[in-house]
């Protein structure tokens, strides 16, 4: 296939969900450029608060003259700064001390940096002097802004937008950033990581910017030199990793989009970026969303069991988790079956609320465990079936995966989850033969009480009790969690 092993990059944008309700343009942009001598990507968001009515233009800018100037780093910067240069992380460069003196590839950098500043707010100084307030900027923005504007005291301030950068040539990589969102890289090991040092100072609505007076020292940024590249990258606004508690959860949502790259091809993964981006911000963020990812096709294709190997991993790593909870609150619903008063009863049907969700999770566990498996599996075969038809030499066997190996491990997969299924429908059916014998007791014992009492009090009512317990909520933690408000 055409361009199967050369680097090459995509990107997509959409309004959030919010900016939809309230008729506000989206805020973010990102923009992908691939030749032969270089593969950039970048990413953009504009910031959300009143201030920043202009930052769908500052980002805009801000993504135009980086790839001016990156262009022109590369044609003109000696290569041999970075070649056989191993990875090299730098946090923002006001954590250096000023005596400091800085490396050569650390001024090159520094030099790029200023060469973006300088140009953006050029732009943006051009754009303001073009364009006075708009009808909508006038009824929407509060007048200390609008008069700000008049007056050109703080210009950048009403661009202001975050910048997300990755760049790779032939010989080399490298990375940097200026606010939130995550750079995700993607290689053989670790499976992903964050390449860019983070900055403590973007927390919660608080992020690094280009309209910040001190932004030359805000970047942070990362280089490689020696022959290692990712397999594949990805840049998102902070919209995605908004819409996920973790960091592992994104990498894992990023992997979706990988497996589809690799079975459908680049137009089949551009299409999902524009159908589950969107539906990703309804439902979680409601940010405004952008992504771009470099990657190498082939490398991709070779390697795409590995992802779904540590896809696999992170399911088995819930359903262990799972099988503990369920053993705990098991534990727990038997300390009640020899305490029948009002408060116990309560306490044990909530118990047996909890194990009834856990199962249920656990089985939704499990199809994706058995899912991941299957395709690991058919990942396994078609690398056995390509070596053997094209009659492969023992190192590109091995470079494949020890793909013996991995059937041996799928086989055995499969196994310990015949047997571990198996454990779990005798569990279930013990667990239910419980519940009803326990049941049968509570009410035999409740109608003792109650003619004991002479009907003077109310009976306890069962049925009320387990009707209340279905309609309290449980503890329970999705995929997706972790909003977060519009920066000011």
């Amino acid at each position: 296939m055409i361009g199967d092993n050369k680097t090459l990059a995509i990107s997509f944008s959409c309004q959030g969900e919010s900016h939809k309700v309230t008729n506000k343009v989206c805020q973010d942009y990102s923009l992908t450029s691939s030749n032969d001598s270089c593969t950039i990507a970048i990413v953009c968001d504009g910031h959300g608060g009143e201030r920043y009515f202009r930052s769908d233009v500052g980002s805009k800018y801000a993504a135009e003259v980086t790839l001016e100037s990156i262009s022109q780093f590369v044609a003109n910067v000696d290569e041999n700064l970075f070649v056989n240069r191993p990875y090299t992380a730098i946090g923002p460069t006001n954590t250096i001390d000023d005596t400091q003196q800085l490396s050569d590839i650390d001024s090159a950098f520094r030099r790029l940096f200023s060469s973006i500043i300088y140009k953006w707010n050029e732009r943006i100084e051009e754009h303001a002097k073009a364009n006075g307030l708009t009808d909508w900027e006038k009824e929407n923005v509060p007048l200390k802004y609008l008069d700000e504007f008049t007056a050109a005291t703080s210009l950048e301030k009403h661009y202001g937008c975050t910048l997300m950068v990755y760049v790779q040539t032939p010989k080399y990589w490298f990375a940097f950033h200026l606010g939130d969102g995550k750079c995700i890289s993607f290689q053989k090991v670790p499976i992903w990581k964050e390449p860019i040092p983070w900055d403590d100072n973007c927390f919660l609505t608080q992020t690094t910017s280009l309209c910040d007076y001190s932004v030359i020292d805000e970047f942070r940024y990362c280089y490689e030199g020696d022959g290692h590249f990712p397999i594949a990258i990805f840049l998102g606004s902070d919209g995605l990793d908004d819409s996920f508690g973790e960091s592992d959860d994104l990498a894992n949502y990023y992997i979706h989009f990988l497996k589809i790259l690799a079975k459908d091809g680049i137009e089949a993964m551009e299409k999902s970026f524009e159908e589950n981006l969107p539906e990703l911000s309804k439902n979680h963020s409601k940010d405004d969303m952008s992504v771009a990812c470099v990657f190498n096709l082939k490398e991709v294709k070779d390697n795409i069991n590995l992802f779904v190997g540590y896809q696999l991993d992170l399911v088995k790593e819930k359903l262990s988790a799972l099988e503990k909870r369920i053993e705990t609150l098991t534990i727990k619903r038997d300390s009640f079956i020899e305490q029948l008063d009002k408060h116990s009863q309560i306490e044990y049907n909530y118990a047996l609320k909890d194990i009834e969700k856990a199962q249920l999770e656990r089985e939704d566990l499990v199809r994706k465990n058995d899912k991941l498996a299957a395709e690991l599996s058919a990942i396994t075969v078609s690398i056995v079936d390509k070596n053997d038809e094209n009659n492969e030499d023992e190192h590109v066997i091995k470079d494949a995966g020890n793909t013996e190996s991995t059937k041996q491990i799928n086989d055995d997969i499969s196994v310990d989850e015949d047997e571990k299924q198996d454990k779990v429908k005798k569990k279930a059916i013990s667990i239910v033969a419980l519940a009803v014998l326990l049941l049968l007791l509570i009410t035999i014992l409740v109608k003792k009480t109650d003619m004991q009492k002479n009907r003077t009090c109310d009976s306890f009512d069962t049925e009320q009790i387990i009707g209340d317990s279905l309609n309290v909520d449980s503890d329970s933690t999705g995929v997706f969690q972790g909003l977060k408000g519009e920066k000011n």
